[in-house]
């Protein structure tokens, strides 16, 4: 049988890969930064209006789960803070490893997401209906192609091994309990983890149900953690956010880690670092043009804390120093 000329099977291989980029086209949100964790896959064309209606691996639902974003293809997002794609809106065009970099008014995008929807690259809102339009003529209408699909995915649960295992339930007791580990509660848990597939988020979720975590006043709490981290006492904004993300089942470990990586807990950090170089390598505390110095090249030009402290080691103050 003589073979069809080359230009019958164009069109042919032209629809195969249009239908497969179609298919590539999708947004992927991952429940830890840099795209890891327990990932939910959404096809462009979808759009879930509450992610409260999806429940994740662990029955815990997707709204506010979400800390990564990761584009496939020629898909886009917007994403929204609250249920029908209300409130605050991103547009999502790039993939984002960390969402916390993302600011959202006096908060980040972090755990924040509500609503999704995914486009692909010919997308086109639809035309405003006319109502002086006479009634619409009968038009061809071609099959549609698949519907888009949501897809979550847990990653694999590898066997985890005793050491691991005891340092994953000291770090979910620091987190809840604030706290170290008893002995009784370290090897029951230990083993849950080992031998019965346990995750460290089961293990938090297990704690945050007990009755010293419910026993624990939140604002208490966190105006304690304010103090700890930012050397202030909360301000009645930021004690009344993180009371609603306490309901929302934070621990006190994700509220202290936030208040660590806000711009003043950055700025704080910043100037201590700079101040127990000081105390090291001159024996005294930074004066002001030290600090405003050091303080800007740490942040505008990546200055490390090693960086610093040779600095520091190579100046005159620090070589009349050694020589007395």
């Amino acid at each position: 049988m003589p073979r069809r000329p080359i230009f019958w099977q164009l069109p042919c291989l032209l629809l195969a890969l249009l239908a497969r980029a179609a298919a590539a086209d999708a947004v992927v949100f991952f429940t830890e930064p840099n795209f890891q964790g327990e990932a939910l896959r959404v096809e462009a064309g979808a759009r879930v209006e509450d992610l409260a209606t999806l429940r994740r691996a662990n029955q815990q639902p997707w709204r506010g789960a979400i800390s990564s974003v990761r584009i496939e293809g020629a898909g886009r997002a917007t994403v929204a803070s609250a249920p029908g794609l209300r409130g605050e809106r991103l547009e999502i065009a790039a993939s984002i490893p960390d969402l916390y970099s993302q600011p959202m008014g006096r908060q980040t995008w972090d755990r924040a997401i509500a609503a999704i929807e995914v486009r692909g690259p010919n997308y086109a809102p639809p035309a405003p209906t006319d109502p002086n339009q006479g009634p619409a003529s009968l038009v061809f209408v071609p099959a549609l192609p698949p519907p888009p699909r949501l897809v979550i995915v847990e990653p694999p649960r590898p066997r985890i091994d005793r050491r691991t295992a005891e340092r994953m339930v000291e770090h979910a007791y620091r987190e809840v309990l604030d706290r170290p580990a008893d002995s009784t509660g370290l090897r029951t848990y230990r083993d849950r983890l080992m031998h019965e597939g346990w995750s460290e988020r089961e293990v938090i979720q297990q704690l945050q149900r007990s009755p010293e975590a419910r026993a624990i006043q939140p604002e208490a709490a966190i105006r304690r953690m304010y103090r700890e981290v930012l050397g202030r006492a909360a301000d009645p904004a930021g004690l009344a956010h993180y009371q609603a993300k306490w309901r929302e089942g934070w621990t006190q470990g994700q509220i202290r880690e936030d208040l660590r990586r806000s711009q003043e807990g950055r700025g704080r950090n910043v100037r201590e670092i700079i101040t127990r170089a000081y105390r090291e390598v001159l024996g005294r505390d930074p004066d002001p043009a030290g600090m405003a110095n050091y303080e800007r090249q740490m942040r505008e030009k990546g200055l490390t804390e090693r960086d610093l402290r040779r600095a520091l080691m190579n100046g005159d103050e620090y070589r009349q120093r050694q020589r007395r």
